[in-house]
């Protein structure tokens, strides 16, 4: 028979699509809670009194709100554990530890609270926020799951990128303490790429312990553009923070290398670091900054791009890669934030900082036609096997599976992106 269990989602603020995972657990018939901090319940106090405001700030308020909350989701399964707290520590006080250490503290409260001892079930926490509440949870009988969105290995390696640049790293040069003492005592970790698996293993990980799941996209939203494209040069986009770990200065140099007669490089996303943005005022009429683009508005910038770039240093899952494939985006990537890029399928695979390898490919896509539109359409078929429906299932598929070992290491890793 069915096995009756139920998941305890936890994680302090809104991150991506963050809301999805606890969404995912409920769709797949698994009885939910997810513990967070501020979460928008617009049925509940004070938020009946938006209707006494004046249409236009009401409807400003709202539109931020609704941000907060996810359609799919319940609102009675969402426990506002640490309230808007963890929130104001990340962004007024720049405190992000202090900000995760009181969601966990609250977070293992609620558990001690609110879980009978010996309930079947699992427990997934997020990277440097659950220390103590994985071993609450497990005090209570629950199965528990971490999941690294930036694995381990990301700092030292950026730490010697800078290094190797001959400029100043303002951050630390190893993976956090928090994250470090989280790792052995998760029973499963939750790996977003195959890069995150291999940086887990490094760092201790039993590889039976790990499950490779791969991140969801919204298909209908982010799809190719009807019609053919207006005409204009060959255009390669990149999206997201502008930083040396996401691999900027090399895309910069290897663009100058391919040396592309009538090419556009366009970038969505700011500077992040005072030498990406020296490179990006130099002046080149064939480079387009459009600065930070919103979300709400991102579908667009890729419907008017030929191929997606992203040759990242050190990556967990990467959102806008799975974008730029709903997109129909054949997809440059480094072999660090490949995801779900399959080498030659939807597109191709660097060897982090290639620089010669990444203008070759650029090269080949831009006087190629019939394989960019080859890898266009396998990069939507693909993406399709990605959409929220997929990923709510696989979440079940997952969290079953964490339940029915017991804790017990498997041969190997379970690769969830072909389930």
């Amino acid at each position: 028979g069915e096995l009756t269990m139920r998941a305890i989602v936890s994680h302090p603020s809104k991150q991506g699509n963050m809301y999805r995972v606890p969404a995912g657990a409920a769709a797949s018939g698994i009885p939910t809670a997810f513990l967070t901090g501020f979460y928008y319940k617009p049925d509940r106090f004070p938020w009946p009194l938006l209707r006494l405001l004046p249409d236009g700030p009401r409807r400003r308020i709202q539109e931020k709100l609704e941000r907060r909350r996810l359609e799919e989701m319940d609102d009675a399964q969402v426990s506002q554990v640490s309230g808007p707290l963890p929130e104001l520590f990340y962004g007024w006080f720049k405190g992000y530890r202090q900000g995760n250490d009181l969601h966990d503290r609250l977070a293992a409260r609620w558990l001690k609270r609110h879980v009978a001892a010996g309930t079947t079930g699992v427990f997934h926490g997020f990277q440097e926020s659950c220390f103590r509440s994985l071993a609450a949870a497990k005090a209570q009988g629950l199965t528990t799951l971490l999941e690294s969105t930036l694995p381990p290995s990301t700092l030292p390696l950026v730490a010697a990128e800078y290094r190797r640049l001959d400029v100043p790293w303002p951050g630390a040069t190893e993976s956090s303490a928090e994250l470090l003492a989280e790792l052995p005592r998760a029973d499963f970790h939750v790996a977003q790429s195959a890069f995150a698996e291999r940086s887990l293993i490094e760092y201790g990980v039993e590889p039976g312990r790990i499950f490779r799941m791969p991140l969801g996209v919204d298909i209908s939203r982010f799809r190719p553009a009807g019609g053919p494209r207006a005409p204009g040069p060959f255009r390669a986009f990149f999206a997201g923070q502008m930083s040396v770990r996401k691999g900027v200065h090399h895309l910069l140099a290897a663009w100058r290398a391919a040396d592309l007669r009538d090419g556009q490089l366009v970038f969505a996303g700011a500077p992040r670091d005072r030498y990406i943005a020296e490179l990006a005022e130099r002046p080149d009429p064939s480079i387009r900054y459009l600065g930070f683009v919103p979300h709400a508005r991102l579908h667009e910038t890729y419907q008017s791009a030929d191929v997606f770039v992203f040759p990242s240093l050190a990556e967990g899952g990467v959102y806008v890669i799975y974008e730029a494939l709903a997109a129909g985006l054949p997809c440059i990537v480094s072999a660090n934030a490949g995801s779900a890029v399959r080498e030659g399928i939807e597109g191709f695979v660097v060897p982090v900082g290639d620089i010669e390898a990444l203008a070759a490919r650029l090269r080949q896509l831009a006087g190629d036609e019939a394989l960019r539109r080859r890898m266009a359409l396998a990069a939507r078929s693909r993406a399709e096997n990605f959409a929220w429906p997929d990923f709510y299932r696989r979440i079940g598929i997952m969290y079953r599976e964490a339940v029915a070992r017991e804790g017990r290491a498997a041969a190997g890793p379970m690769d969830l992106f072909e389930r």
